[in-house]
Protein backbone atom coordinates (compact mmCIF):
# COMPACT_ATOMS: atom_id res chain seq x y z
CA UNK A 1 0.00 0.00 0.00
CA UNK A 2 3.03 2.25 -0.33
CA UNK A 3 3.88 2.40 3.38
CA UNK A 4 7.38 1.55 4.53
CA UNK A 5 7.13 -1.64 6.56
CA UNK A 6 10.66 -2.98 6.33
CA UNK A 7 13.87 -3.60 4.45
CA UNK A 8 15.66 -6.76 3.40
CA UNK A 9 18.82 -7.67 1.53
CA UNK A 10 21.33 -10.53 1.69
CA UNK A 11 22.85 -9.16 4.91
CA UNK A 12 19.97 -7.51 6.72
CA UNK A 13 16.31 -7.79 7.65
CA UNK A 14 14.30 -5.01 9.31
CA UNK A 15 10.61 -5.06 10.16
CA UNK A 16 8.92 -1.83 11.25
CA UNK A 17 5.82 -1.62 13.42
CA UNK A 18 3.87 0.87 15.52
CA UNK A 19 2.36 -0.59 18.69
CA UNK A 20 -0.01 1.28 21.00
CA UNK A 21 -0.02 0.31 24.67
CA UNK A 22 -1.70 2.34 27.42
CA UNK A 23 -1.94 5.46 25.26
CA UNK A 24 1.72 5.27 24.24
CA UNK A 25 2.77 4.88 20.60
CA UNK A 26 5.90 2.78 20.33
CA UNK A 27 7.86 2.92 17.05
CA UNK A 28 9.50 -0.48 16.82
CA UNK A 29 12.23 -1.78 14.52
CA UNK A 30 13.06 -5.49 14.67
CA UNK A 31 16.50 -6.10 13.21
CA UNK A 32 18.46 -9.18 12.15
CA UNK A 33 21.96 -8.71 10.76
CA UNK A 34 24.42 -11.13 9.18
CA UNK A 35 27.45 -9.63 10.91
CA UNK A 36 27.90 -7.81 14.21
CA UNK A 37 29.67 -4.94 12.46
CA UNK A 38 26.34 -3.87 10.96
CA UNK A 39 25.19 -2.60 14.37
CA UNK A 40 27.15 0.63 14.33
CA UNK A 41 27.55 4.04 15.88
CA UNK A 42 28.10 7.32 14.08
CA UNK A 43 29.44 10.64 15.33
CA UNK A 44 28.89 14.03 13.78
CA UNK A 45 32.56 14.71 14.57
CA UNK A 46 34.41 11.35 14.59
CA UNK A 47 37.67 13.00 15.58
CA UNK A 48 36.66 14.85 18.75
CA UNK A 49 32.97 14.03 19.44
CA UNK A 50 32.32 17.72 20.03
CA UNK A 51 29.77 18.68 17.38
CA UNK A 52 26.06 18.11 16.82
CA UNK A 53 23.77 17.84 13.83
CA UNK A 54 20.30 16.59 12.94
CA UNK A 55 19.63 12.88 13.14
CA UNK A 56 18.73 12.59 9.46
CA UNK A 57 21.91 14.37 8.39
CA UNK A 58 24.16 12.08 10.42
CA UNK A 59 22.21 9.01 9.26
CA UNK A 60 22.56 10.00 5.62
CA UNK A 61 26.27 10.73 6.06
CA UNK A 62 26.78 7.14 7.25
CA UNK A 63 24.44 5.62 4.65
CA UNK A 64 22.27 4.18 7.41
CA UNK A 65 19.22 2.07 6.67
CA UNK A 66 17.88 2.64 10.20
CA UNK A 67 19.05 5.05 12.90
CA UNK A 68 18.04 6.11 16.41
CA UNK A 69 19.34 8.60 18.92
CA UNK A 70 22.16 7.45 21.18
CA UNK A 71 23.30 9.15 24.42
CA UNK A 72 24.47 12.65 23.45
CA UNK A 73 28.09 12.31 24.53
CA UNK A 74 28.73 15.92 23.54
CA UNK A 75 26.45 17.05 26.40
CA UNK A 76 28.25 15.03 29.07
CA UNK A 77 31.79 15.23 30.37
CA UNK A 78 31.64 11.91 32.21
CA UNK A 79 31.35 8.30 31.15
CA UNK A 80 33.65 5.67 29.65
CA UNK A 81 33.08 6.29 25.93
CA UNK A 82 34.09 3.83 23.21
CA UNK A 83 32.72 4.19 19.69
CA UNK A 84 33.59 1.79 16.88
CA UNK A 85 36.59 0.61 18.87
CA UNK A 86 38.02 4.07 19.53
CA UNK A 87 38.15 5.31 23.12
CA UNK A 88 37.12 8.95 23.51
CA UNK A 89 36.80 9.26 27.28
CA UNK A 90 37.88 7.25 30.33
CA UNK A 91 35.70 8.35 33.21
CA UNK A 92 33.34 6.48 35.50
CA UNK A 93 29.87 7.93 36.05
CA UNK A 94 28.92 5.99 39.18
CA UNK A 95 25.27 7.02 39.10
CA UNK A 96 24.81 5.57 35.58
CA UNK A 97 24.73 2.07 34.12
CA UNK A 98 26.90 1.33 31.09
CA UNK A 99 25.80 -0.65 28.06
CA UNK A 100 28.83 -2.32 26.46
CA UNK A 101 28.54 -4.03 23.07
CA UNK A 102 31.26 -6.48 22.09
CA UNK A 103 32.65 -7.52 18.72
CA UNK A 104 30.14 -10.37 18.52
CA UNK A 105 27.29 -7.88 18.84
CA UNK A 106 26.36 -9.07 22.33
CA UNK A 107 25.15 -6.70 25.06
CA UNK A 108 26.64 -6.39 28.55
CA UNK A 109 25.37 -4.23 31.42
CA UNK A 110 27.84 -2.64 33.84
CA UNK A 111 25.77 -1.47 36.80
CA UNK A 112 26.77 1.84 38.38
CA UNK A 113 29.73 1.99 35.96
CA UNK A 114 31.59 -0.48 38.17
CA UNK A 115 35.26 -0.13 37.28
CA UNK A 116 36.22 -3.75 37.95
CA UNK A 117 33.29 -5.12 35.95
CA UNK A 118 34.05 -2.86 32.99
CA UNK A 119 37.77 -3.66 33.08
CA UNK A 120 36.97 -7.37 32.98
CA UNK A 121 35.11 -6.80 29.72
CA UNK A 122 37.81 -4.52 28.31
CA UNK A 123 40.54 -7.05 29.06
CA UNK A 124 38.92 -9.76 26.95
CA UNK A 125 41.18 -9.55 23.88
CA UNK A 126 39.33 -12.38 22.10
CA UNK A 127 36.11 -10.36 21.99
CA UNK A 128 36.83 -6.64 22.48
CA UNK A 129 34.25 -4.04 23.41
CA UNK A 130 33.36 -1.97 20.35
CA UNK A 131 30.81 0.51 21.74
CA UNK A 132 29.77 1.80 25.17
CA UNK A 133 26.86 3.99 26.23
CA UNK A 134 26.52 5.97 29.45
CA UNK A 135 22.87 6.92 29.76
CA UNK A 136 20.62 4.17 31.07
CA UNK A 137 19.35 2.74 33.23
CA UNK A 138 19.39 -0.91 32.23
CA UNK A 139 15.77 -1.94 31.60
CA UNK A 140 15.97 -5.71 31.09
CA UNK A 141 18.61 -8.29 32.04
CA UNK A 142 18.45 -12.04 31.38
CA UNK A 143 14.96 -11.51 30.04
CA UNK A 144 13.66 -10.05 33.29
CA UNK A 145 12.27 -6.54 33.83
CA UNK A 146 14.49 -4.48 36.11
CA UNK A 147 13.26 -1.95 38.63
CA UNK A 148 14.41 1.61 38.06
CA UNK A 149 17.35 1.95 40.50
CA UNK A 150 17.32 4.53 43.26
CA UNK A 151 20.62 6.01 42.07
CA UNK A 152 18.85 7.23 38.91
CA UNK A 153 17.45 10.58 39.97
CA UNK A 154 17.58 12.20 36.51
CA UNK A 155 15.56 11.88 33.29
CA UNK A 156 12.08 12.02 34.93
CA UNK A 157 11.89 8.23 34.83
CA UNK A 158 8.76 8.20 36.94
CA UNK A 159 6.88 10.49 34.54
CA UNK A 160 5.62 9.92 30.98
CA UNK A 161 8.15 11.27 28.46
CA UNK A 162 9.38 10.49 24.94
CA UNK A 163 11.97 7.74 25.31
CA UNK A 164 14.43 5.74 23.26
CA UNK A 165 15.78 2.24 23.92
CA UNK A 166 17.69 -0.63 22.36
CA UNK A 167 17.56 -4.31 23.21
CA UNK A 168 19.07 -7.62 22.16
CA UNK A 169 16.67 -10.49 21.52
CA UNK A 170 19.22 -13.10 20.45
CA UNK A 171 22.47 -13.54 18.49
CA UNK A 172 22.65 -10.70 15.94
CA UNK A 173 19.00 -9.82 16.63
CA UNK A 174 17.87 -6.51 18.11
CA UNK A 175 14.90 -4.29 18.84
CA UNK A 176 15.18 -0.50 18.52
CA UNK A 177 12.32 1.51 20.04
CA UNK A 178 11.13 5.08 20.32
CA UNK A 179 8.19 5.83 22.63
CA UNK A 180 6.41 8.91 21.35
CA UNK A 181 5.33 11.53 23.87
CA UNK A 182 4.33 15.12 24.58
CA UNK A 183 1.46 14.93 22.08
CA UNK A 184 -2.29 14.31 22.04
CA UNK A 185 -1.69 10.99 20.28
CA UNK A 186 0.86 9.61 22.73
CA UNK A 187 1.37 10.47 26.38
CA UNK A 188 4.92 9.15 26.64
CA UNK A 189 6.28 6.29 28.73
CA UNK A 190 7.69 6.07 32.21
CA UNK A 191 10.92 4.15 32.71
CA UNK A 192 8.96 1.23 34.16
CA UNK A 193 6.56 1.17 31.22
CA UNK A 194 9.44 1.16 28.76
CA UNK A 195 11.17 -1.67 30.63
CA UNK A 196 7.99 -3.77 30.56
CA UNK A 197 7.51 -3.06 26.86
CA UNK A 198 11.08 -4.07 25.98
CA UNK A 199 10.69 -7.35 27.88
CA UNK A 200 7.41 -8.02 26.06
CA UNK A 201 9.26 -7.63 22.75
CA UNK A 202 11.50 -10.53 23.71
CA UNK A 203 14.56 -8.61 24.84
CA UNK A 204 17.13 -10.53 26.85
CA UNK A 205 18.93 -7.27 27.58
CA UNK A 206 17.59 -3.75 27.09
CA UNK A 207 18.89 -0.28 27.82
CA UNK A 208 17.43 3.22 28.01
CA UNK A 209 18.98 5.87 25.75
CA UNK A 210 18.56 9.64 25.66
CA UNK A 211 14.90 10.66 25.54
CA UNK A 212 12.80 13.81 25.48
CA UNK A 213 13.34 15.85 22.34
CA UNK A 214 16.37 13.68 21.50
CA UNK A 215 14.30 10.51 21.02
CA UNK A 216 13.90 9.98 17.28
CA UNK A 217 13.98 7.15 14.74
CA UNK A 218 14.94 7.47 11.06
CA UNK A 219 14.28 4.72 8.51
CA UNK A 220 14.67 4.42 4.77
CA UNK A 221 15.19 8.09 4.05
CA UNK A 222 12.63 9.66 6.40
CA UNK A 223 11.61 9.94 10.04
CA UNK A 224 9.63 6.99 11.35
CA UNK A 225 8.96 8.80 14.64
CA UNK A 226 8.07 12.41 15.33
CA UNK A 227 10.82 14.81 14.34
CA UNK A 228 12.08 17.46 16.77
CA UNK A 229 14.39 20.44 16.33
CA UNK A 230 17.07 19.06 18.65
CA UNK A 231 20.46 18.18 17.19
CA UNK A 232 22.63 15.37 18.50
CA UNK A 233 26.22 14.33 18.50
CA UNK A 234 25.88 10.59 18.00
CA UNK A 235 23.56 7.92 16.65
CA UNK A 236 23.13 4.16 16.70
CA UNK A 237 22.48 2.84 13.23
CA UNK A 238 22.09 -0.28 11.13
CA UNK A 239 24.05 -0.58 7.91
CA UNK A 240 23.93 -3.05 5.05
CA UNK A 241 26.92 -5.28 4.34
CA UNK A 242 25.98 -5.59 0.67
CA UNK A 243 28.38 -3.60 -1.55
CA UNK A 244 26.87 -0.37 -2.85
CA UNK A 245 27.27 -1.44 -6.49
CA UNK A 246 25.00 -4.45 -5.81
Amino acid sequence: NGSKIGYEDASLRIMMETIEVENVLYRVARVEVADASQLRTGLEDPFRAKKSNYLHTIAQDYNAVLAISADQIVRNESGYVIREGKTYRKKYYKSRDILAIDANGDFHIVYKSDKNALNALLENAECPIVNTFNFGPALVAEGQVLEIPSYYTQFNLGRPEPRCAIGQTGPLSYVLVVAEGRSDDSAGATGAQLAAFMAEQGCLTAYNLDGGDTAMMWFGGDYYSAKTKRTQSDIIYIGSAVPAEE
